[in-house]
């Protein structure tokens, strides 16, 4: 059997030529389409690191000079009062945790405070982290569900930030700045920035966690957490950079939740000039978040939609062309005694080869412009990383296991679409009485 697929693809070279240039062209251009889409589809379905569903963000509404509510003395107490419609948030029906989300800057938020460190025993890794702030001892990393690592636990992240010149960092950043030695960790800036900043003093690593997704866009990268300080701000603005994050109960349906809140738990929650004014799903403040990378894959989902239909139309017509005019070989195999299975085994086995050979010498055309220029990651949707690795190992990030597994899913796609283009017309002709497919004779 295999030999004779061999000779007829041989004996057929002219007419497969060209049918052979076009499958390479393909998988050509099916890198360019597919592999945007497949990085992106996988660093999608990657866990976030922390339950999402159960959480609400509330947004808080200030009274200012004029309003018949303010109170003067109240503008000194701001951070006191967001304390106080914490704990008023707890007392909710239906509400497991709730902590403040202060600044810019936290898990799901559109803004993000980046720096690189290095171990100062190992000044030549380079290590670039997104800046996060928490109060400490608010159950921030509960009512998130941050995870602490190995060693320890959620109440020592609550508190491990209170020390000065202290830092949590998750274990991801961890692992690339210490590898397994946990003791005595401390982080400087690079030998480069540290003549910028003359009185910098090495923070301490007190705490490690878990490592979690920003957004659905990428890979969990390195994160660091501070003390918030009321006391220098950190640049916060209230309300708009202060927010209460609920986590509801097990069970509790989270539309009912927001229903009810609306009606009575919006009046519960006010202290001082601060009120609760709007209460939201965080995964739909993600889906705010995400929407340029969401934009961008739906464009490339489209792309892809649109090409696979090309694909079709164009592949499996040409095939079941060219399967079709093979109907006088078929008669001959049939007067010398050759089954329909056997017919249909050659002509699919004939294709699949043509397909495999063209989707070989495609994908290594395009590799030497992916050893040239890289391949796709999913840093190139934002959070670009060119001075740091990456120290959440991926097959992303290799480029042997990259090439092969697109290569490999390319290669599926491509000998699905021909043989069906060779099944159908194959199954018709192989079925025929030998004296019809030889009729012309």
């Amino acid at each position: 059997m295999y030999n004779l697929i061999f000779k007829n693809i041989w004996a057929r070279r002219k007419r497969n030529g060209w049918l052979f240039i076009e499958l390479v062209a393909v998988a050509i251009v099916s890198w360019v389409i597919f592999d945007p889409v497949v990085v992106g589809l996988y660093v999608r379905n990657l866990p976030m690191g922390y339950d999402a569903d159960r959480l609400c963000r509330i947004s808080l509404g200030r009274y200012y000079e004029g309003a018949s509510a303010y109170s003067a003395e109240a503008d000194s107490t701001l951070f006191e009062d967001i304390d106080r419609m914490m704990y008023q948030a707890r007392n909710l029906p239906d509400v497991e945790s709730a902590t403040q989300l202060l600044g810019f800057a936290y898990p799901g938020s559109p803004g993000n405070s980046n720096s690189a460190y290095c171990n100062p025993n190992d000044t030549t890794k380079l290590l670039r982290v997104s800046n996060m702030y928490y109060k400490p001892r608010t159950d921030f990393f509960k009512t998130f569900g941050i995870q602490p690592a190995e060693g320890y636990t959620v109440e020592q992240l609550e508190e491990a930030a209170l020390p000065a010149n202290s830092m949590l960092l998750s274990e991801n950043g961890a692992n690339e700045l210490y590898g397994s030695n946990r003791t005595n960790m401390r982080a400087s800036l690079p030998p480069r920035f540290l003549a910028m900043v003359p009185d910098w003093k090495d923070k301490e690593v007190t705490g490690v966690f878990k490592p979690f997704k920003m957004n659905n866009g990428n890979r969990a990268i390195p994160v660091t957490f501070y003390r918030f300080s009321p006391d220098d701000n950190n640049g916060t603005e209230v309300p708009n950079q202060t927010f209460l994050l609920v986590r509801v109960k097990e069970g509790v349906n989270l539309d009912k939740f927001i229903d009810n809140f609306n009606e009575n738990g919006i009046k519960q929650l006010h202290s001082g000039n601060l009120y609760a004014r709007s209460i939201k799903k965080f995964s739909s403040v993600m889906e705010d978040r995400d929407k340029y990378y969401l934009n961008a894959m739906h464009m490339r989902y489209v792309l892809a939609a649109f090409f696979m239909i090309s694909l079709c139309l164009g592949v499996i017509g040409t095939f079941w062309l060219q399967t079709k005019v093979r109907k006088e070989d078929v008669g001959v195999m049939l007067s010398f005694g050759g089954t329909p299975k056997t017919i249909m085994g050659m002509l699919m086995g004939e294709g699949v080869l043509l397909t495999t050979i063209a989707v070989v010498i495609g994908c290594l055309i395009y590799m030497q412009y992916g050893i040239s220029e890289g391949l796709v990651n999913d840093y190139l949707w934002g959070g670009a990383r060119a001075d740091s690795p990456m120290v959440a190992d991926s097959w992303i990030d290799s480029f042997p296991q990259h090439f092969l597994i697109v290569s490999g899913i390319i290669w599926l796609i491509m000998t699905i679409v021909v043989l069906i283009g060779i099944y159908i017309p194959a199954h018709k002709i192989s079925h025929i009485l030998p004296t019809e497919a030889l009729r012309d004779e």
